[in-house]
């Protein structure tokens, strides 16, 4: 077990050093944010101040080098246009986006695993039917479309708040979470369902439940005690890898909604070619993907040794 995790450890560390020098290339060696551009005029003497001040005049594998050990010791740089600390910014909108993320979770594994289970359960039924047509289509609408949808439709009706609002309205965050939290969940819900059918259905044909009923073990028991249980690993895993998803930033919705996250904040770094942001962000996003899915694969290996041997 040690050495699997050993194993899972290098492979992380190995995937962030490579996806962060991906993204510096492409931010840094292919771009200068310092340079004329359009109407936005810099002289030459001021470029070249400004790129000594970020310490964009060495070569660029030092600066990969200096950012690096920079990102270890917590420093994500400084913001081009605030002159801000970057971790500033991040902790800042990082909670909003964690709560959004946590709601949507909550949201698609209550609808998704219920789904999932009433489906299998009456297989072949009018329900299974109607859980499979819903899902189909959730899962073939893009989550822009849902948005707008609710954007339009449900924004400022009952406890969903209006969206647009003016800088002077404030609102509970567990209301201005709901609309993004409902979009984000609904195609989520649907990949679930899917995923908690597919496994009960395979569970319920094992050998141990139906020793199970010949017991005498109620319905409830068998599906509630004993089939739930092996069924729900495979919606774990997957839930844990949309976690780390949604940290890295729910972009499209959040701007949809324009909700104050690691999403809105990415948005409107790119909108402004703020490069340190965009970096910072898409690392952050990244570390957070590999990390939790590190830790799936170390609870699946806990789980099940044969996976160790994998």
């Amino acid at each position: 077990m040690v050495k699997f995790v050993v194993r899972r450890l290098v492979q992380a560390i190995f995937v962030i050093i490579a996806a962060s020098l991906l993204v510096f290339l492409g931010l840094f060696a292919l771009g200068d944010p310092f340079a004329s551009s359009g109407e936005k005029v810099v002289p030459p003497d001021v470029q070249a101040a400004l790129r000594a001040k970020y310490g964009m005049d060495q070569s660029l594998p030092m600066q990969y080098l200096t950012y690096l050990g920079n990102i270890f010791t917590g420093d994500l740089g400084i913001d081009f246009r605030q002159r801000r600390e970057v971790s500033e910014m991040l902790t800042a909108v990082l909670p909003n986006t964690l709560r959004l993320a946590l709601a949507a979770i909550l949201i698609d594994v209550i609808i998704g695993v219920l789904a999932g289970i009433i489906a299998a359960v009456w297989r072949y039924s009018f329900w299974d039917v109607f859980v499979t047509i819903l899902t189909t289509l959730a899962i073939g609408i893009p989550t822009f479309v849902i948005g707008i949808f609710l954007l339009a439709n449900v924004s400022g009706i009952w406890i969903f708040p209006v969206v647009p609002r003016s800088f002077t309205v404030e609102v509970p965050w567990y209301q201005e979470v709901l609309l993004p939290a409902f979009t984000l969940a609904i195609v989520d819900a649907a990949f679930i369902a899917r995923l908690m059918r597919g496994s009960m259905l395979e569970v319920l044909r094992a050998d141990y439940i139906r020793t199970a009923r010949a017991k005498g073990l109620s319905e409830r028991a068998v599906i509630g005690k004993h089939a739930f249980r092996n069924s729900i690993i495979p919606v774990v895993t997957y839930v844990g890898i949309s976690i780390g998803v949604l940290l890295g930033g729910a972009i499209i919705t959040e701007t949809i909604f324009q909700y104050n996250g690691v999403g809105f904040l990415l948005f409107n770094s790119i909108r402004n070619n703020n490069q340190p942001v965009i970096m910072a962000i898409v690392v952050f996003g990244v570390i957070a993907y590999v990390v939790l899915s590190m830790i799936v694969d170390i609870l699946y290996a806990f789980l099940d040794p044969r996976i160790r041997l994998s």
